[in-house]
């Protein structure tokens, strides 16, 4: 751990601004959130600003403690985390890390499950919330099961808010998040239009933007979390199955 740098957090207001007035760079990072959902949305564009392909960072320690090894010429990267000091108050600091493209070994993928495998999940998902599923329409079951979680989740005080200027936003982050788990499950993408999505941001403040970046990131963390429940459900009704047929 080495003290914090200023610029890193100075620097995340217009790396979020420079996301949201392109479309290009938009698609980039909810692609590289679809790889790296645990991360928090600053890091992921604090980590971006210095190596653009990243997609799995471990810690200098581990690197050190695992004996892994560094390619040539390769630096570590710098990403914040927040701690308690002695005195039990929360502050900032810098950890390096390393992208798994910048070490010698192997990142080895999920394997990649079938539309009909994704479908079943999704259709799972769907009942256990109470929720119609519609055949061959992952994207949108998707982001029925995204609005779910949203709903069940966020709570906020209305009346601060533009009631057209918050349904927007919420729009925009369902938008945001579909792509982004599409992206995490393999589901094909290529007709989804972030143009709007950017042009929302163009016209919103950064405070916005950041919250909305957060909502994106957190949201896709609970739907992965549920997506997992419901394969540890889908690997428990087939053993039982399975007991049965034996019987």
């Amino acid at each position: 751990m080495i003290k914090i740098e200023e610029n890193l957090l100075e620097n995340i207001n217009n790396l979020v601004k420079e996301t949201f007035n392109d479309t290009n760079k938009m698609k980039d990072f909810l692609e590289t959130l679809s790889l790296m959902y645990n991360i928090s949305y600053s890091n992921i564009l604090i980590l971006k600003s210095q190596r653009q392909d990243i997609s799995l960072i471990i810690s200098k320690n581990d690197v050190e403690k695992h004996k892994y090894e560094v390619k040539e010429n390769e630096n570590p990267l710098k990403k914040v985390a927040r701690i308690k000091d002695k005195n039990n108050q929360y502050k900032y600091i810098t950890q390096e890390v390393y992208d798994i493209s910048q070490l010698n070994i192997s990142n080895k993928l999920e394997s990649k499950k079938s539309i009909e495998y994704i479908e079943k999940m999704l259709k799972g998902m769907c009942s256990r919330r109470g929720l119609q599923y519609e055949e061959n329409n992952a994207m949108a079951n998707i982001e029925n099961i995204v609005n779910d979680i949203k709903n069940n989740c966020r709570q906020e005080n209305l009346s601060k808010y533009n009631l057209d200027g918050y349904l927007k936003q919420i729009q925009i982050e369902n938008s945001a998040t579909t792509f982004v788990i599409a992206k995490k499950l393999g589901i094909n993408t290529r007709n989804y239009n972030l143009k709007d999505i950017c042009k929302w941001g163009i016209e919103n403040d950064v405070n916005t933007l950041k919250e909305s970046m957060r909502y994106i990131q957190k949201f896709t963390n609970y739907f992965i979390l549920d997506y997992k429940t419901q394969e540890k459900i889908n690997r428990i009704e087939n053993t039982n199955e399975d007991e049965e047929e034996f019987e």
